[in-house]
């Protein structure tokens, strides 16, 4: 497995009195000059409080409090051109809009690191991020994460299409509860987020009981009044509808939220997702939500939050999981996304 120091190596970058997590290394990111983005910053500012790196953690939330947005969230792409690093200003790019999972994992991190070095500076800048993305990555009729604060107007209503399109990887109950618990003016608002997040997951489990699948994009359907996965390219790809870099972290995200809680009504969820992934050889970097594999290749990114499912779940292909991610690593196929991944799903299971 990745150690944090290893993964520090391979990925953290100073900049100015703080660091950032490189995402682009191999330059294959659009813009090419594509430096990091707010959901690398999450994962820096997580990755960190959870390895007890508090030297690290300063930086990290220097450098993501220096990308904050009008809304009070992180413009959700910068770029390294001529040294400096900033905001992409082509409009085409909407640099200066919000990522949900990299402030939620901000959020979170931040909030812990309250808990954990018992600052309470920390504590009230979590709650101060809580209460943006409460206003602007929440949808108020669903009570389901958003896309970005882009997809609402500046009086917080419907901007466009996008405001009814949500992401399964964004539901990240372990941190919707720890909000409830510090930032006390909004917590039955957050309980409601938990309580709207699981409905969905257990409508979406419906459409595909034998795999547990779910979709990169959800779509609400507002004559049924449900979610349903995204026909087609909605934001990214024409594979948005299915299960791909997106919706893979999704086992790790409930896996998690499984360990601290014993939350039964995910159980039926998670069980269909183990027995699919313990009948594929090799796993696929990329499903159809009825199973059938987009790719014969695998993936960290993939390969990890299937370990965190069945680690979890307590089954036999564990072992065969660990030595398909170091084989992964070995023939130099390992990125920024899995192995950043990989590394706190390892801190956080160390932790439960």
């Amino acid at each position: 497995m990745i150690t944090y120091e290893d993964w520090r190596q391979r990925y953290v970058r100073p900049y100015e009195a703080g660091l950032y997590v490189a995402y682009n290394v191999a330059g294959d990111m659009a813009p090419q000059d594509a430096a990091t983005v707010s959901e690398a910053s999450g994962y820096g500012l997580l990755a960190s409080v959870l390895a007890n790196r508090r030297i690290d953690f300063d930086k990290f939330l220097i450098y993501y409090n220096e990308q904050e947005n009008d809304q009070g969230l992180s413009c959700w792409q910068q770029v390294l051109r001529n040294n400096k690093i900033f905001t992409d200003p082509d409009p085409s790019n909407n640099g200066c809009g919000s990522a949900t999972d990299g402030d939620l994992d901000a959020a979170y991190a931040v909030l812990l690191a309250g808990q954990k070095w018992h600052d309470p500076l920390y504590t009230e800048r979590g709650i101060k991020l809580c209460a943006a993305i409460w206003k602007w990555s929440i949808t108020a009729e669903t009570r389901v994460t958003n896309l970005g604060d882009w997809c609402k107007d500046k009086d917080g209503k419907e901007a466009d299409k996008f405001y009814w399109v949500s992401r399964p990887s964004d539901y990240m109950l372990t941190h919707f509860q720890l909000f409830s618990e510090v930032d006390t003016q909004r917590s039955k608002q957050w309980i409601s987020v938990i309580e709207a997040s699981v409905q969905v997951l257990q409508q979406q489990l419906a459409l595909h009981p034998e795999t547990g699948l779910l979709a990169d994009f959800l779509v609400y359907n507002k004559s049924e009044k449900r979610f349903k996965p995204s026909k087609g390219k909605i934001l990214e790809r024409d594979s948005d509808g299915d299960f791909g870099y997106n919706a893979c972290r999704v086992p790790w995200r409930l896996a998690i939220w499984y360990k601290q809680t014993h939350d039964q009504r995910l159980l039926p969820l998670l069980q269909a997702q183990q027995r699919f992934f313990e009948g594929q050889e090799p796993i696929s970097a990329g499903y159809r939500l009825n199973g059938q594999p987009l790719e014969t290749y695998t993936n960290i990114c993939f390969l990890a939050p299937v370990l965190c499912l069945l680690k979890v779940m307590g089954s036999k292909r564990i072992q065969h999981i660990e030595k398909a991610i170091q084989r992964e690593r070995t023939a130099g196929r390992a990125t920024y996304f899995g192995e950043s991944i990989e590394l706190i799903v390892e801190l956080q299971l160390q932790q439960l």
